[in-house]
């Protein structure tokens, strides 16, 4: 999984240069990052679902072996309608790793430690966020932004060839036929997908809501940083986002350890805030050291809800159906209000400019905080 998303953020921080690079606009630039949170959305509620019947091992090489071969079209895609092809299918693979991912650490999780083991994925995110972005903006200032593409497929290639040694000896879940009668199937079925959707609701509403302002600026803070503050490069926009996942990945542990005993409801609205008030900052940033600063705030913020809100999902759903309710509430849940914040970002921004563009974000984390005042209850 870490190589996986190691090989996407190698990619990430600079994509909507590279796009901005060749003549897309921002409209257009918001519409693609939507249309890869489309393919994510489905992808992560089918995948989820794969790795409760099946196993991780079809998910997991489908998220590093064949997402690596579609980030290496980026390299040789310059049409529009093609690459709006690529980004949907980019999306539904590098989905495939995160619901099935979730689901192994949340079903053997003690119910005490929840949101500390959900952490992990925070602090894998934050590490390969890190290291993803560091050397990405180099290479592009030295070979060139097709290189980059090389070196992420190649990365994911590397996480295909590490899942096929280690899970060598994994064998396929073979299915128990149903011995029940269709009705009494049925009826279970829906009890099931009830069982799911209740604690999902409340959360999925706060979840789109927080995320519309992630899926802002992971599209435009490279465009803020480099046209409205003016002066940064491309390395130092790499530097930047590499800053932010290198904060929650020191914090992410201890801040869910703090979620699991102060309340994961109070670290969640604590972490809207947080990422809230950041989103603000971006909009009035007039300076690299600035965009800093309140970048790694956003992510400090990103990690404390992430983490408390997997963890109050978790003690939800029963072991069983663990991948399955982690793959739809990223991809009904999550995904949604990153494909609202792409786009939507995209016309604030050629329409009102960048500073609307910021505070949307903003104004949607706090009706988040409300959202889960009034309606999220948490059981001790």
């Amino acid at each position: 999984m870490g190589l996986g998303i190691l090989a996407t953020n190698i990619v990430r921080p600079i994509l909507p240069l590279y796009l901005a690079s060749i003549g897309v606009s921002p409209e257009v630039l918001g519409l693609m990052f939507s249309v890869a949170m489309a393919g994510m959305m489905f992808g992560e509620v089918s995948w989820g679902w794969v790795a409760d019947k099946i196993g991780i091992k079809l998910p997991l090489s489908v998220g590093t072996t064949i997402f690596g071969l579609i980030t290496l079209l980026f390299a040789y895609t310059q049409n529009i309608p093609s690459l709006f092809i690529v980004f949907l299918f980019w999306g539904f693979t590098r989905s495939a790793l995160f619901g099935p991912s979730r689901g192994y650490i949340g079903a053997a999780a003690s119910p005490s430690k929840k949101a500390a083991s959900m952490a992990i994925i925070v602090v894998l995110l934050s590490a390969s966020r890190t290291l993803g972005a560091l050397p990405s903006g180099f290479i592009v200032d030295t070979w060139g932004y097709r290189f980059v593409f090389f070196v992420a497929c190649g990365v994911a290639l590397i996480g295909g060839s590490v899942l096929l040694i280690g899970l060598r000896q994994t064998r396929w879940v073979i299915l128990k036929p149903i011995t029940t009668s269709p009705s009494l199937a049925n009826r279970t079925s829906f009890k099931n997908a009830i069982s799911i959707c209740r604690p999902l609701a409340p959360q999925c509403l706060v979840a789109s809501l927080f995320f519309l302002g992630f899926g802002i600026v992971g599209t435009f803070l490279p465009l803020l940083a480099a046209q409205v503050v003016g002066g940064i490069s491309v390395t130092e926009v790499g530097f930047l986002f590499a800053a932010s996942g290198f904060v929650s990945m020191v914090l992410g542990i201890s801040l869910g350890r703090l979620a699991d005993r102060a309340g994961k409801k109070k670290i969640m609205i604590l972490g809207m805030l947080i990422s809230g008030i950041a989103l603000i900052g971006m909009a009035f940033a007039t300076n690299y050291l600035w965009l800093i600063v309140v970048t790694v705030s956003q992510s400090m913020g990103m990690a404390m809800f992430s983490s408390a809100s997997m963890g109050l999902l978790s003690d939800s759903v029963s072991s069983q159906r663990q991948s399955t309710a982690m793959g739809a509430y990223g991809g009904l849940c999550e995904d949604p209000g990153i494909i609202i914040g792409s786009a939507l970002g995209g016309f604030i921004w050629s329409a009102w400019g960048p500073q609307a563009t910021f505070l949307t974000g903003a104004i949607a984390a706090g009706l988040g905080v409300v959202v889960s005042l009034v309606f999220i209850k948490e059981s001790r």
